[in-house]
């Protein structure tokens, strides 16, 4: 048996990454959007495939991804190491390593701050459960760890569709538009925000920037995702403003890229009038579909998701 080769596909070669297989049985790196509808609405590039090939079979794959227009991938998205074979996880990790190498310059600057592309491992909700499902986990985080990536945070995955239910707006805040003349009030809030943050990303970009640069940072790359119609900032009758939601419309569906209240109004649930008011937005603009994450850790999100009315579609592990 030769020792495997590592390349990225070349143009019409998108049926070499087909022929590894089907994705696992057991959910896990599944995403809903198979690989080849992707390609077929011109994401994932060649160059931004990779492959292993071995005596002329593919053996481990990588697919690369970023919202249009970007001259870099953000993330990966998809990964299989080889499914057989003693050298699973030390090939798997050949093959990012040669990836990173090759897609990432030493300017590169990614979403969320990023200094590379992120690895986002989608997960079914009791992967931890099921041995299959374990199993096929445990290999990719292996490969992945061999590479140089280390762990980051874990995520639920969440989804709400009009079918659901849009519950009423509860009208105990005022929403006002967040216009580029409010930007300084948008970054107080965020910077206040981040201090006593539970979410891992918030966390780690004031511990590199410190918090108003933070701050500042969060609304830029979310401008970068979509525009600010939807901005709001949620205030008291008198005015006071007690919290921020930033829902966006990305590539294929919505989501809120930021929800949050400030410290000393907590534990009114003020964070689920900012969602709610989220969601009414994106219904009277047509949007049926809304997707949103969170960090297992923070709870208090989780629980007003779940009120809401969203249902747990699954996990993510990320990887930086």
């Amino acid at each position: 048996m030769s020792d495997p080769t590592y390349r990225p596909l070349r143009a019409g070669e998108h049926h070499r990454y087909e022929s590894y297989g089907p994705p696992p049985a057991s959910g896990v790196g599944v995403r809903s959007r198979s690989f080849a509808q992707c390609v077929g609405e011109g994401e994932y590039p060649p160059g931004w495939v990779w492959i292993a090939e071995r005596d002329g079979a593919v053996v481990a794959r990588a697919a690369f991804w970023a919202p249009p227009g970007h001259e870099h991938p953000h993330t990966l998205d998809f990964f299989d190491p080889p499914a057989h074979g003693d050298d699973r996880v030390e090939v798997g990790a050949a093959l990012l390593r040669a990836a990173y190498a090759a897609l990432v310059p030493p300017d590169y600057r990614g979403a969320l701050g990023n200094d590379r592309p992120d690895y986002h491992l989608l997960l079914p909700t009791d992967w931890r459960e099921r041995p299959d499902a374990l199993a096929d986990a445990e290999l990719r985080l292996a490969a992945a760890e061999a590479a140089g990536l280390e762990f980051f945070v874990e995520r639920l995955s969440l989804r709400w569709t009009p079918e659901r239910g849009l519950p009423p707006r509860p009208g105990r805040l005022r929403m006002t538009p967040v216009a580029p003349a409010d930007d300084a009030t948008a970054v107080d809030l965020l910077a206040r925000l981040c201090a006593a943050s539970l979410d891992a990303y918030a966390l780690r970009d004031v511990r590199r920037y410190g918090l108003r640069d933070a701050a500042v940072r969060t609304l830029a790359d979310t401008e970068e995702y979509g525009d600010r119609r939807w901005w709001r900032i949620g205030r008291l009758p008198d005015g006071e403003p007690v919290g921020i939601v930033l829902p966006v419309r990305v590539t294929h569906f919505a989501t809120h890229a930021y929800v949050g209240v400030v410290p000393e109004h907590r534990g009114h649930r003020y964070s689920e009038d900012l969602v709610i008011e989220g969601l009414h937005l994106f219904t009277e603009a047509g949007e049926t579909l809304v997707q949103d994450a969170t960090d297992v850790a923070n709870t208090p999100m989780a629980a007003a998701f779940d009120r809401i009315g969203y249902e747990l579609t699954g996990r993510r592990i990320v990887m930086l």
